[in-house]
């Protein structure tokens, strides 16, 4: 008997969240085709948009390369709470252009 665990697709999970990991993932969805192709995209977390937009194709490939399954990575739609805290954000790097400027 194999533990759960060491199944293909719990290690190719936990690779997933290895390769994303600075950011947490909070959603995932798989569609396949009529021809067989599985298409899978995989939603981070918003508030972590800033840190990780650059790092998006990276992370596609090296997860593709590790495992051969073709993903794409998205942000989510962030809920009422988490737009605030990046409308917080989009304030506080305004106001710090702002100083800089008046220098």
């Amino acid at each position: 008997m194999r533990p759960r665990s060491r199944t293909l697709k719990a290690v190719h999970a936990a690779i997933l969240n290895d390769v994303a990991a600075p950011s947490n993932i909070v959603g995932r969805r798989q569609r396949i085709t009529r021809d067989g192709k599985m298409h899978e995209r995989v939603m981070l977390d918003p508030l972590d948009r800033e840190a990780m937009a650059d790092k998006i194709d990276a992370l596609t490939h090296v997860y593709h390369k590790l495992t051969t399954h073709k993903v794409t990575f998205e942000f989510a739609k962030p809920n009422a709470n988490q737009q605030r805290l990046l409308d917080v954000q989009r304030e506080k790097s305004a106001g710090a252009k702002t100083q800089r400027t008046r220098q």
